[in-house]
């Protein structure tokens, strides 16, 4: 990898996390800040939507959580993504296996990709990767 990216973790859920943020070091991310839940990080991003130090490279981020899902995220984001200092590539995670959320979270060009909880380690392995790639090429 070129640069060590910085992840956010937005999911109100502690073990989702904590097992998450543990695969994520083990495959040498170093960069991780988590989140409860998406309002603080959409304020972050609002506000400071001109800073490459800022603005995560990767996001996970978790469909059901309370004050604004991954869906009222996404579309709150969809506001000022254009405007952001980079790409940013988010990874939708789900426990739920309702076909509807699966369907639309594809009418979504922002989300790279959609995982079930838990999300496989070869799986996160593929998604750092696929990132990596990105980063080396700007």
């Amino acid at each position: 990898m070129i640069a060590q990216p910085l992840v956010w973790v937005i999911d109100d859920d502690d073990i989702s996390k904590y097992v998450l943020k543990r695969n994520l070091q083990e495959i040498g991310i170093k960069k991780t800040i988590e989140f409860p839940d998406s309002v603080e990080p959409l304020e972050v991003l609002s506000k400071h939507r001109h800073s490459e130090e800022i603005i995560p490279d990767i996001i996970f981020l978790d469909l059901n959580m309370p004050v604004l899902n991954g869906f009222q995220f996404l579309d709150e984001l969809n506001f000022f993504q254009e405007e952001l200092a980079k790409k940013i590539h988010i990874f939708m995670l789900t426990s739920s296996l309702n076909n509807k959320d699966m369907l639309h979270a594809k009418t979504y060009s922002m989300i790279s990709e959609y995982f079930v909880k838990p999300l496989k380690y070869d799986h996160l392995v593929r998604a750092i990767a696929k990132v990596a790639e990105h980063l080396k090429e700007v």
